[in-house]
């Protein structure tokens, strides 16, 4: 016989876990749109755009290689901003 595995989930007192805020639907720059024809959607990451594209059935999953362009203007327009 093994002993068992004890798994806490209980925050320990004293150790002090922030979490990252969540951002305000305003705040996300929605550069990967959904180019079904009708649809408007738009979101900010490639990963919510497919989940998105697999739930309504609006073709294949798109891959990070069609935005490579766009995410080169991306960082060059931060770069300017900073």
């Amino acid at each position: 016989d093994r002993p068992q595995k004890v798994y806490s989930f209980v925050a320990l007192p004293g150790i002090n876990t922030k979490k990252r805020p969540r951002r305000r639907y305003d705040e996300i720059e929605r550069h990967y749109a959904c180019n079904y024809p009708g649809c408007t959607k738009s979101y900010g990451t490639l990963n919510h755009l497919n989940a998105h594209v697999q739930m309504q059935k609006h073709g294949q999953k798109r891959h990070p290689s069609e935005f490579k362009e766009l995410r080169k203007q991306w960082r060059r327009q931060k770069r300017e901003e900073e």
